[in-house]
């Protein structure tokens, strides 16, 4: 028995599903590819499966995670071509090995593509101090300086829009949805996609 460790892609009109329908599709996909899939017990049996870091509908990811186990040893390159196979439209199976760890998360690599007339040095400048925006929690909402919790990576000006990259806390009560950058920006962008580029562990 062996944890296997999958790195998909979730893009496209996946963006459209929530994540309890890809939970359900990922079920799906791993019974058709055929594998020694190990199941949980009770009424309901169904693949033993750990997704890292649901996405909010509308976000996509270019390296997504999740663990499932094995009852058989079968070798990785095997185990990633059957899910190749079986996979649903708009993901891409990337690579499945054996997983080492849990999958903690630790933080996450964003890109917003932005319609902004901000220069790539203004929107810099803009996310280098406090970032006090209003965030919603369990007990409400509250005014939060998210500027501890995010890093400033790059932007730059594609075209015709503006591509901002931050890494963000990804961990626990720590997590902070990168919609939140867009709305400290306010008025000045427009969020027009955003994408996961990788989590960290």
């Amino acid at each position: 028995m062996a944890d296997i460790r999958v790195t998909f892609t979730k893009l496209g009109k996946l963006k459209y599903i929530s994540h309890l329908d890809l939970q359900r599709a990922i079920h799906r996909m791993l019974v058709r590819s055929g594998l020694p899939i190990s199941f949980s017990e009770g009424f309901n049996p169904h693949p033993r499966l750990n997704i890292a870091l649901p996405l909010s509908i509308y976000q996509e990811g270019e390296r997504e995670l999740f663990d499932f186990r094995i009852t058989e040893d079968v070798e990785e390159a095997v185990i990633t071509e059957k899910l190749r196979k079986a996979a649903f439209p708009g993901m891409e199976i990337i690579k499945a090995e054996l997983a080492i760890g849990k999958l903690h998360t630790k933080r996450a690599v964003w890109r917003l593509e932005l319609e902004s007339e901000l220069t790539p040095d203004e929107v810099k400048n803009a996310l280098s101090g406090e970032m006090v925006v209003t965030k919603r929690t369990k007990n409400g909402e509250k005014q939060v300086d998210i500027a501890p919790m995010s890093r400033f990576v790059s932007a730059e000006r594609v075209g015709e829009r503006l591509m901002l990259r931050v890494e963000l806390n990804a961990a626990g009560n720590d997590y902070l949805n990168p919609s939140y950058i867009a709305a400290f920006l306010g008025d000045k962008v427009k969020l027009m996609r955003t994408v996961r580029e990788n989590i960290i562990f």
